[in-house]
């Protein structure tokens, strides 16, 4: 789901939706009886190698989705299913029982929940080993494109076997709640907000309400998309906690040629209100809390020191002379800083960067 769709998004049910998913992620919790530590590796070298790997996992979906033209969500969805399966064994993994988990939950996560655009490179295949898209614009995953995956190392027969285990394992629970489903109903009430504001037309700003909403949606999406690689975030705080986490910071990030905040702290503070008089588990809302306060400060280090959004591509005036080629020129784009935290120390290397050497 993009801007555009948020936009569209009704708010007929918008606070029975949020209270809905608030109440299912506990179902969805890593390791329900709140022990968060994994049982697979059993000493800090292990521990290493197996982050190191999983690293490479996220790496190696972002790139079959982006090629795919996937929404980036299946890659949070297949690293649920990946971490659960994981936190349920009691013996050390095996790399190529890792290699073979991973496939196969992007498999599953695929033909759950993969929806492709128009442009997609699945749309030309007619050969019927290919994927294809369907009218709903849902793909139709063909097993022998995730082997195909895998150079030849794991056939269908493995993959269905897999698969067979791991929807066991999860015991068929398939649906959890995500940070972006929380993402897109909190930046929909504060697109609400900013629309209405009346002080909006009497304060000169780099961008109008929408530029705003977009803005904080994008740099929050962000950091939203970096939070798979870290397994600590999905086995320690509730989608609903990253999801706000990543919104905050996104409202206090500055844009870096103006050094003003996206969002006023009127609005902030109202977008806040808004959300504690859901009721339910909003009621306790505390932003300020060592939870809260940890998962954004873990976001700002998985991020680089600014965030460029570009501005979007526009032609120039149309001519009527066709011989003439027009020009296409590039809208302002803005460049974002996450707020400063002061217990935040050293820096941290963008696990983009690193994820480099895939499995």
């Amino acid at each position: 789901m993009g801007w555009e769709d948020i936009e569209k998004m009704t708010t007929i049910n918008l606070r029975e939706e949020l209270l809905a998913l608030l109440n299912k992620e506990h179902e969805y919790a890593l390791l329900p009886d709140g022990n968060t530590n994994r049982n697979g590796p059993s000493s800090s070298d292990d521990d290493e190698s197996f982050d190191a790997m999983r690293r490479n996992v996220c790496q190696w979906k972002y790139e079959c989705v982006d090629y795919f033209q996937f929404d980036r969500e299946v890659v949070y969805l297949s690293m649920h299913f990946f971490d659960r399966f994981w936190a349920r064994q009691t013996s050390k993994p095996s790399i190529k029982l890792s290699h073979l988990l991973a496939l196969t939950s992007l498999y599953v996560a695929c033909k759950l929940h993969g929806v492709a655009t128009e442009s997609s490179p699945s749309n030309s295949s007619s050969d019927g080993n290919s994927s294809s898209i369907e009218n709903s614009g849902r793909v139709r995953i063909r097993l022998n494109d995730f082997c195909n995956m895998s150079r030849g190392t794991y056939c269908p027969q493995m993959l269905e076997e897999m698969e067979l285990t791991l929807l066991t394992n999860l015991q068929w629970r398939l649906h959890p709640p995500t940070p972006t489903d929380y993402l897109n109903r909190f930046v929909k009430i504060l697109s609400l907000l900013l629309k209405n504001d009346p002080t909006s037309q009497y304060v000169s700003t780099d961008v109008d309400h929408v530029g705003k909403g977009w803005s904080v949606f994008e740099v929050a999406r962000y950091q939203i998309e970096l939070a798979v690689y870290i397994p600590e975030l999905s086995q320690q705080f509730l989608p609903s906690k990253i999801a706000l986490a990543a919104i905050l910071n996104a409202m206090d990030s500055k844009i870096v040629r103006t050094k003003r905040s996206i969002i006023s702290s009127h609005l902030r503070h109202s977008f806040l209100q808004q959300l504690k008089c859901l009721g339910g588990g909003f009621a306790e809302l505390n932003v300020e809390g060592e939870d809260m306060v940890e998962v954004r400060m873990t976001l700002k280090k998985l991020c680089s020191k600014t965030i460029v959004l570009p501005g979007q591509i526009v032609d120039d005036e149309p001519s009527n002379d066709t011989s003439f080629r027009p020009i296409k020129a590039e809208a302002k784009s803005f460049e974002y800083e996450l707020p400063e935290v002061q217990s935040l120390c050293g820096s941290s290397t963008s696990p983009t960067g690193v994820a480099t050497d895939h499995f």
